[in-house]
């Protein structure tokens, strides 16, 4: 009876200590891991001017450090013992702790500029990758190990993996919410360091654990025979499915995460939801109960697609009242696309034997994907085109029941008559007289006719995978042809994102979108081409502070942000304009295709560079006016407006110089931003909210002005368009260490 006793109790002593040190170990090691990403990615983010790419690049370096976590964990477990591998990993994490706490010294060099991409993956490698590569490491060793314990958990130790998301998913939440609200990223670093220790303890433990209850297998040796035999039936076809399975998903989180921050709203949290999205459906193919039947997702995604298609075909800026419905969109498509992938790729795991391996071909394609996005797009795509081709390749995940999955002559009936309705109706809406905003009816008809056609092809993987293509490039070539208002002159793309050089057919009007942020017009009419216009017509703010500053000697104004170079319209013989920017494209695209630098001549010059870098080296004391103009489009250049930026403005400025800042912006309230710093330095400060479109080329604008003296001001105390800032509730000024977006994102 006692015998009885004691086998039974045993297993629950095995699960219980499986509770205690495996699940959590993995827990801490996830949430140190997506704790570590926005960390650093935010320490990152100051370097290259606060670029969107910063973070993708930032993704590009996880998703290698990930590989190369996994890729040493299936080294270990091929070529060493259980026994081995706990010592050599404890002695790396230990070692690890050398280039702990994380921080940066490094400042952007001219490689930097010429290569952000680049520099910015060997600045992350040097400092983080050692501490990061090592964390990466723990899920799949700590599977492995348990894997090879006598616990009945070992036998499927999958499970582990949707608890590695779940830690991931909170520290990816908290990271805003909680974390970056509270502390500077000095405290993050030192509370990171303090995680890593207790991760260790938990490490050693777990060790400890697999250490005494290896299964006799194991200790006998039968086990590396086995494994051998059973990797041997793992071949290539199926290594390949692992890799284009996991190759997808990720690069279709970069592709969403990259062209909501390019093509529908910059704001700085938005990769928040797309990173969540991709570790929801991982908890969710992997989980021992919550799972969906790859059946059903292959019965609903094609639905899901066919509805969503025209918003990834065709990228196009959205109104603030439409924006969360368009966001929601590509959130499900994220989704649902996802989650085929991952569910296809849960089913096809392989025995705990080749637990290693099976994750390094998930890392690997992970990697690929980020790499094909992070790398390759922005020097082969003039435009976000690699998101539509991620989408259409999730239908080749699909199952079906087809009997025999060759591809036949039918699959290209649907394909050909795709393309056939899709020249007809290029041809009917570009060159016939129909009115595509004023006939709907016509509209909702033909994208029905199509929608039908693809959704009758869904019985066939091959089938609908290809009509679905056709679908998507046949919108993305044919649809803007008849929809745009305007002429496309000229597309660059690069680290820094997608410039389009437009002609405004209605208004004669030369324009520059940065996504679908306007940094610039020029008129091409004679009596108005080289005059400042947008938000720098001469009735607005700056036409304001150039008329106060006009009666100065020598004057010299600095402007972060160069776009059309419309400033340049402001110089003349005793006004000297100095524009700093960081990217060379915006440089080549204002000298070739506006005329507001040419004609300015010698009284402008560009400095390309970061902006508070450049701003560093220039003498103290020097200009009259420094207007900050880099706030109105892409993540907020956190390091433009801290304490330490603000104060080093001040040495630059002459002892009765003014700061201006451009705070118009769709989704951040900067002006509260600038405002609690200013006040934060001492400084006084007005506000100007010019609504007034009236005049030609006009555009709205806000606008903030500090200075160190109330007089200073001149004219302006007097003029009731200028009214003094208020300390702002809720904000606190930021710093070169702390900083909180979240404080300052327009809900409404």
């Amino acid at each position: 009876m006692e015998a009885t006793i004691e086998i039974a109790a045993q297993p629950k002593l095995q699960t219980r200590n499986i509770v205690l040190f495996f699940a959590p170990t993995i827990f801490l090691s996830a949430f140190l891991l997506f704790w570590c990403e926005p960390m650093i990615g935010k320490m990152m983010l100051p370097l290259l001017g606060g670029a969107a790419s910063v973070w993708i690049t930032c993704l590009l370096f996880f998703q290698l450090m990930l590989l190369t976590g996994y890729g040493y964990a299936h080294a270990l477990e091929r070529y060493t013992s259980v026994r081995t591998q706990i010592l050599a990993h404890t002695a790396l994490m230990l070692a690890a702790v050398l280039f702990l706490p994380m921080h940066f010294g490094a400042r952007p060099d001219a490689s930097a500029s010429a290569h952000p991409t680049l520099w910015l993956l060997e600045m992350l490698i040097r400092s983080v990758g050692v501490p990061f590569c090592i964390v990466s490491t723990t899920a799949p060793l700590l599977q492995n190990w348990l894997a090879k314990t006598s616990t009945a958990s070992g036998r499927d130790p999958y499970f582990l993996y949707a608890v590695s998301n779940a830690g991931s998913l909170l520290a990816l939440l908290a990271y805003p919410l909680a974390i970056e609200p509270r502390w500077g990223v000095r405290v993050q670093s030192l509370g990171w360091f303090t995680g890593y220790g207790l991760l260790l303890l938990l490490v050693i433990a777990a060790a400890r654990f697999a250490w005494t209850h290896l299964a006799e297998t194991v200790l006998t040796g039968q086990a590396c025979g086995a494994a051998a035999v059973s990797r041997g039936e793992t071949g290539w076809r199926l290594r390949l499915f692992w890799l284009a399975a996991a190759f997808v998903p990720s690069g279709l989180m970069v592709a969403v995460t990259n062209h909501m921050l390019l093509n529908l709203a910059s704001v700085a949290f938005l990769w928040v939801m797309p990173l969540a999205i991709y570790l929801i459906k991982f908890m969710i193919a992997f989980a021992r109960r919550l799972r969906v039947s790859p059946r059903i997702l292959s019965a609903v995604v094609p639905i899901i697609l066919l509805v969503v298609f025209p918003l990834v075909a065709v990228s196009r800026p959205v109104g603030s009242h439409s924006l969360r419905y368009v966001l929601g969109a590509h959130m499900l498509v994220l989704f649902a696309g996802a989650l085929l992938c991952h569910t296809a790729l849960a089913s096809r795991r392989p025995q705990p034997s080749q637990l290693t391996d099976f994750y390094f071909w998930i890392a690997l394609g992970g990697a690929l994907g980020g790499i094909f996005v992070a790398v390759i797009a922005p020097f082969v795509f003039s435009t976000v085109i690699e998101y539509p081709l991620l989408v259409a390749m999730i239908a080749f995940f699909r199952v079906t029941r087809e009997a025999d999955r060759k591809i036949n002559w039918g699959d290209w009936i649907y394909p050909a008559a795709m393309v056939l309705l899709v020249a007809g109706t290029w041809y009917l809406f570009k060159w016939a007289t129909v009115d595509v905003t004023d006939d709907l009816k016509t509209t909702l008809a033909f994208d029905a006719a199509l929608v039908l056609i693809a959704y009758l092809a869904r019985k066939r993987c091959v089938r609908f995978a290809l009509t679905l293509a056709v679908l998507i490039a046949g919108y993305r070539l044919a649809l803007p042809g008849f929809l745009d208002d305007y002429q496309i002159l000229h597309i660059d793309r690069d680290f820094f994102g997608i410039k389009k050089v437009v002609y405004d057919i209605d208004s004669n009007m030369r324009k520059l979108l940065h996504g679908d942020t306007l940094h610039g017009v020029e008129s091409m009419d004679p009596a108005l081409i080289g005059r400042p216009l947008s938000y720098y017509h001469e009735t607005g703010p700056v036409g304001d502070i150039m008329k106060l500053i006009s009666v100065r000697p020598n004057q010299h104004v600095a402007v972060v942000g160069l776009g059309t170079g419309t400033m340049a319209g402001w110089a003349r013989p005793d006004r000297h304009i100095t524009f700093f920017d960081i990217d060379p494209q915006v440089y080549d695209i204002a000298h070739n295709f506006f005329t507001y630098l040419r004609r300015c001549a010698d009284a402008c010059n560009v400095v390309i560079g970061d902006g508070r870098l450049s701003i560093e080296k220039a003498p103290d004391r020097d200009f009259d006016v420094l207007m900050l103009d880099a706030f109105n489009s892409d993540s907020i250049p956190a390091h433009l407006v801290s304490r330490e930026a603000v104060h080093m403005y001040l040495r630059k400025l002459k002892p009765n110089g003014l700061v201006l800042f451009h705070v118009s912006n769709r989704y951040m309230d900067v002006e509260s931003l600038v405002s609690a710093v200013a006040l934060d330095a001492g400084l006084q400060g007005l506000v100007r909210y010019d609504d007034d479109e009236e005049p030609t080329g006009k555009t709205s604008s806000d606008y903030v002005v500090a200075a160190q003296h109330h007089e200073d001001f001149g004219d302006l105390n007097e003029n009731e368009n200028w009214t003094p800032i208020e300390k702002p509730a809720g904000i606190q000024p930021w710093t070169d260490d702390y900083s909180n977006m979240m404080a300052i994102v327009r809900w409404r």
